[in-house]
């Protein structure tokens, strides 16, 4: 009888993780439909992304390479299915509908981690569940989770690492290990920060190694060379599957566009806009520019230290792996600041507070029950004061608002309505860096040269002779500086050119006709 019980008590436990997992995963969709569908609310960076997808499936000839060796591919390719879709139901592009579905299903994915977490630490339900809910309704959270942006794909994988991190350091076993190689493939697949956060991580793992005394019974202690082989083979299993990752992405790209490093120095490469951004001025500069956006982010950090604090296990070596891997990336984003190689948005400062929430269920797991449900109180109360200060800060801080600003480029659906009313038989020439937008709302995309067309650079070449009839070419300035079209044609925004006449002009973007 007392077996059955508890069966069915770990049955219902687990069920939790699916309950949250549906929740998060319900009500994020329907924000991220309420957002796109019915507000307007299209963010650059994740329509950018639907778009890669979208050139694979519309744009002729069909082919996966379309979708461009710039941006990590995995945020397009999950939204292949719901650009496929598209050719039923054009919102699933137009709208963000699809890229909604995508961020919604990690933001829950990440919520049924953490959940999974608590319970494998043996935490008990109700303050694991607050705990949790605590975080992935925290506003800025919530909001990534519904807008479709690659932010919370990449923090699903960092909480997944973490937590994976933090069971290896309770109990051991390599599976652990694995699930956090795992992680880092997604992330890495997702976003290029996945590199400098490795690097975070194995130095914590390295603190763990040397100074954890469940790891020191693996190696013989005071010898330096088994301690060191020790650590080669942990490195080994958890980074060898992201090292293979990047390896085989330099190959793509070198057996395509072959340019190895093609993903970061081609002029669409970030690498490339850096030129435009600004200067902070220097380390000093940058210090105040990242305190003044970061520190509502560390608030959830500085609620574990305080835990740590009044536990008495501040100076434990967990202390460091904890400070390591939770700031990490932010030192990174600190020192491209501070080079002008980072545009400093205000997403790029906010993985401390996700990470910090990952490390929860483990600074709990290490406590006694009666500290333990203290500072179970402690980190919901801080968590509930960090939703409040965002909730506050989406609609009165001009700093925190900076990323929902920046919104598909103005006038593109306009630009598209001229072409289908317009030139809808017509052959016309543009570079998607900047014209995304308006190639997703073209009718007949088929009679558009865009960046993944075959013909595109010879069309850019020479337009008169590769029969083109039309071409859109962005205001010169920051981002329509990196249009091909004005990088071949340094004066056609302004001042045109003698093979072409201007016909119209529509907020920044020109169209011309080709005179044959």
């Amino acid at each position: 009888m007392s077996e059955g019980k508890h069966y069915l008590k770990k049955e219902k436990k687990i069920r939790i993780d699916w309950i949250v997992f549906i929740f998060l995963f319900a009500v994020e969709t329907a924000y991220g439909v309420y957002l796109g569908y019915f507000k307007g609310v299209l963010l650059g960076d994740a329509v950018s992304r639907t778009a890669n997808a979208f050139y694979v499936l519309f744009c002729k000839p069909y082919r996966f390479t379309s979708m461009g060796l710039v941006w990590n591919p995995l945020p397009s390719m999950l939204q292949l299915p719901f650009v496929a879709l598209a050719k039923l139901w054009y919102p699933f592009v137009t709208k963000g509908i699809g890229a909604a579905v995508v961020s919604a299903l990690f933001a829950a994915w990440e919520g049924k981690t953490l959940m999974r977490t608590f319970d494998l630490l043996k935490i008990d339900r109700l303050p694991s569940l607050l705990l949790t809910l605590l975080f992935c309704l925290n506003p800025y959270v919530f909001f990534y989770g519904a807008n479709g942006m690659s932010e919370i794909i990449y923090v699903a994988f960092a909480v997944q690492i973490v937590c994976s991190l933090s069971l290896w350091m309770r109990k051991g076993g390599g599976s652990h290990l694995i699930a956090v190689a795992v992680g880092f493939v997604g992330m890495f697949l997702t976003r290029y920060e996945a590199i400098p956060f490795a690097i975070a991580v194995a130095l914590g793992m390295c603190v763990q190694i040397l100074f954890s005394q469940r790891e020191r019974k693996y190696y013989p202690a005071n010898d330096l060379k088994e301690s060191f082989y020790y650590v080669e083979g942990s490195m080994w299993v958890t980074f060898f599957p992201l090292i293979y990752s990047v390896l085989v992405w330099i190959f793509y790209n070198w057996s395509i566009t072959g340019n190895p490093l093609y993903f970061m120095n081609s002029g669409y490469s970030m690498s490339a806009y850096s030129d435009y951004y600004t200067s902070y001025g220097g380390f000093a500069g940058a210090f105040g520019y990242v305190w003044a956006r970061i520190w509502p982010f560390l608030i959830v950090f500085c609620g574990l230290l305080a835990v740590r604090l009044m536990a008495g296990t501040f100076l434990q070596p967990d202390s460091l792996i904890i400070t390591v891997v939770t700031l990490g990336l932010s030192a990174f984003q600190f020192f491209m600041i501070a080079n002008g190689k980072s545009g400093g948005y205000v997403r790029y400062l906010c993985y401390p507070l996700m990470l910090a929430a990952a490390w929860i269920p483990y600074q709990l797991s290490v406590l006694k029950d009666g500290k333990r449900k203290a500072a179970a109180i402690l980190m919901s109360v801080v968590l509930a004061c960090n939703g409040l200060y965002f909730l506050w800060a989406f609609r009165y801080s001009p700093l925190m608002r900076e990323d929902t600003l920046l919104m598909v480029p103005a006038n593109s659906e306009q630009v598209a309505d001229y072409i289908n009313s317009y030139l809808k038989n017509d052959r016309v020439l543009m570079d998607s860096y900047r014209t995304y937008y308006i190639i997703m709302n073209v009718n007949n995309v088929d009679n558009l040269v865009v960046s993944c067309s075959p013909d595109f650079e010879k069309a850019v070449k020479d337009p008169v002779k590769n029969n083109i009839d039309y071409l859109v070419a962005p205001q010169i300035g920051s981002y329509g500086n990196m249009d091909a079209l004005n990088i071949a044609y340094p004066n056609l925004y302004w001042h045109g050119e003698k093979w072409c006449q201007e016909v119209t002009s529509i907020g920044e973007y020109k169209i011309y006709k080709v005179l044959k």
